[in-house]
């Protein structure tokens, strides 16, 4: 015997072991990336839209409180809308949450100065 024929089998193993080690990376990695992917499809619209009346929200209370010229509070034109604790925008303290609500999804933003 050669060592040719010794030899034809081993590349077969070794083709083997690699396509099994880069399956077990590729399945490691789709373990973790796709519930981050789901979870960032499940958010939607509704998500930015509340964002961004909590942030319209704040920078209302923050114009406010810099004493500028009074302005209505902001209203949203998509419908989403937003709570301020407290209540309403003082010059004195700056310590407010404002949570907004569109499509069923809330996000809050908090301002302490």
């Amino acid at each position: 015997m050669n060592s040719n024929q010794t030899q034809q089998g081993s590349i077969i193993v070794f083709a083997v072991l690699i396509m099994g080690i880069l399956l077990a990376i590729s399945l490691t990695l789709a373990a973790t990336f796709i519930p981050k992917i789901r979870a960032s499809l499940e958010a939607g619209p509704g998500s930015v839209g509340s964002l961004y009346a909590a942030d319209s929200a704040i920078e209302w209370c923050i114009y406010i409180n810099q004493g500028k010229p009074a302005v209505g509070q902001p209203v949203m034109s998509n419908g989403a809308t937003y709570t301020l604790t407290p209540g309403t925008c003082n010059n004195q303290t700056l310590n407010h949450t404002a949570v907004g609500s569109y499509l069923g999804t809330s996000r809050s933003l908090q301002v302490n100065f």
